[in-house]
């Protein structure tokens, strides 16, 4: 009321300073009062001309007060309005709210170069060599829904082609500890392939996830953890593809994975298991399936990989078209982070329900062109590796639910800092090899009959192929990474062998040779 007071008081002195006016002026004149004037003994002066002018002042003080305390309550409330409209920052805005509303942009560029040597006397391809390619294009978005909903979509528009990342609705309500995810995801594979390509230790996963179809799917999946969060587990039934055009809707996968993470002195340890059991699609009369990312063209298993890079599509080890009507996935993970030391790995084993010699197929399992490979049993393959990293810069490797996650630059560059600094090396071991497919027969389908390919043929099924990678990773901000990777080849056998090695005078499943390869990516997300 300070200013109240104030106006009081200069209304006050504006009246006594005009009084003093009026009575000069009327001085000098003889002012003869009316006949019916009263007397000025009988004057009430309990209530003079000044008390009136400051009662109206009050008047018009009070209402100006009004105002001001109004136009006050205004002005915080668009503060607030603005705060609460200001997003934070997370590589991209992020807006929230108190009651559980939550938006943001979000995606991923990765661009790759590499150079692949072509291997001795393999010539006549040239998909080999030097290329670069958008390795990942991703834009989407991700929020929360009050009452403890989510959601996240993804699309990737890499290398020409329109695909999707997650697409998945979610529901894990505050404090308990179940939740729910539904839509495109990973159907449960090892910890390599379910980790965003964000924070792989290289830049491409494990082979293994490569030959083994490891992917995406379209499914629900039931999420648990213990309170502490060091406990979790997860299963799911999906689909048999990711999402697409394609109406393929009797292959189905069930898979289920588990993770326990202790701490140990400064440390964890990270153990993990996974299953995955994937029945194929029929063959729908002999008509193709056109599903994305199915684990089988119809019953037509292949089981293949690339050597450690997407910047070509050539496959030094790869089982070829074989019958087979399902297959189980075993996997195994044991990792350790103890400050700027990580280190372990993961495995995986393959079984395969294949056909056999002799079988015929009518309607929804005929199959397409009619003759096809059979083992002579069910076929089993395996992948593994091991890798050894550190962070010379003193960061420790990012970690969340059961998976890495983004590692927080302790110097970042954009402030004076020189950023993360991240060694790496890995062996990777990929074994295709099995005299069930070598010692396989051409079985027709509609008949039974059955023949032998040419030796040569036969022992250019599958192989082995082991990697060596070292790499080097420059993190300068949270948000922006350089991966520098050299990657040493060795491959026994395979469908390559013949031709790299034609003067050998070893079996085709014994020849050797090797390549050496470098690559690069640039990548930043937000």
């Amino acid at each position: 009321m300070k200013r109240f007071t104030l106006l009081r008081v200069l209304l006050w002195a504006s009246a006594m300073a005009f009084a003093p006016q009026v009575n000069a002026q009327t001085a000098d004149k003889e002012v003869e009062p009316p006949a019916d004037a009263p007397s000025p003994d009988s004057v009430d002066t309990a209530v003079p001309a000044e008390e009136a002018n400051i009662s109206a002042a009050d008047a018009r003080a009070a209402a100006l007060e009004a105002q001001i305390e109004g136009l006050q309550a205004q002005i915080s409330e668009l503060k607030a309005a603005v705060t609460k409209a200001t997003p934070s920052w997370k590589g991209a805005p992020q807006w929230t709210d108190s009651e559980g509303w939550s938006f943001k942009v979000r995606g991923r560029l990765m661009i790759d170069t590499a150079y692949a040597p072509k291997p001795d006397n393999y010539v006549t391809n040239r998909n080999l060599g030097f290329n670069t390619r958008v390795r990942r294009f991703r834009i989407g978005v991700e929020g929360a829904i009050p009452g403890g909903f989510g959601y996240k979509a993804e699309v990737d528009y890499a290398n020409s082609t329109v695909g999707f990342g997650d697409v998945v609705l979610t529901y894990a309500p505050t404090g308990k500890i179940y939740g729910f995810t539904f839509g495109n995801q990973e159907s449960l594979d090892g910890m390599e392939q379910i980790t965003s390509s964000r924070w792989s230790s290289f830049i491409e996963r494990a082979q293994a996830n490569d030959a083994f179809g490891n992917t995406r799917r379209l499914g629900l999946s039931v999420n648990l953890h213990s309170k502490d969060n060091l406990f979790r587990f997860d299963t799911g039934i999906f689909a048999a593809h990711s999402i697409d055009a394609s109406l393929d809707n009797d292959g189905y996968i069930l898979a289920a994975r588990t993770t326990y993470t202790p701490y140990v002195g400064n440390g964890f340890v990270h153990m993990g298991l996974n299953f995955q059991h994937r029945e194929f699609q029929s063959n729908d009369n002999a008509v193709a399936s056109t599903s994305v990312g199915a684990p089988s063209t119809n019953q037509i298993a292949r089981y293949r990989a690339r050597p450690f890079l997407q910047t070509t599509d050539v496959r030094y080890v790869d089982t070829g078209n074989f019958a087979a009507k399902s297959d189980n996935i075993f996997g195994a993970e044991l990792y350790g982070v103890f400050k700027s030391l990580h280190f372990g790995g993961e495995a995986q084993y393959v079984k395969v329900n294949a056909y056999s010699a002799g079988d015929t197929a009518t309607g929804l399992d005929a199959f397409n062109g009619g003759s096809l490979v059979t083992p002579t049993g069910d076929p089993s393959f395996f992948s593994g590796f091991f890798e050894v990293g550190y962070f010379l810069t003193g960061e420790t490797r990012g970690y969340k639910n059961g998976l890495w996650d983004r590692t927080k630059v302790l110097h970042p560059f954009n402030k004076g800092g020189s950023g993360a600094f991240q060694l790496i090396g890995r062996v990777d071991y990929l074994d295709l090899d099995t005299a069930k497919l070598k010692n396989g027969l051409t079985n027709n389908f509609a008949t039974g009959a059955t023949s032998l390919a040419a030796l040569n043929t036969r022992l250019g099924r599958g192989g082995k192929q082991t990697g060596y990678l070292a790499g080097l990773t420059w993190i300068p901000t949270d948000y922006v990474r350089f991966l520098f990777n050299y990657i040493h080849t060795e491959v026994e056998g395979g469908p390559l062998a013949a031709t790299v090695k034609p003067l050998s005078t070893a079996p085709v499943d014994k020849r050797k040779y090797s390549t050496d390869a470098f690559a690069i990516r640039a990548s930043i997300d937000w």
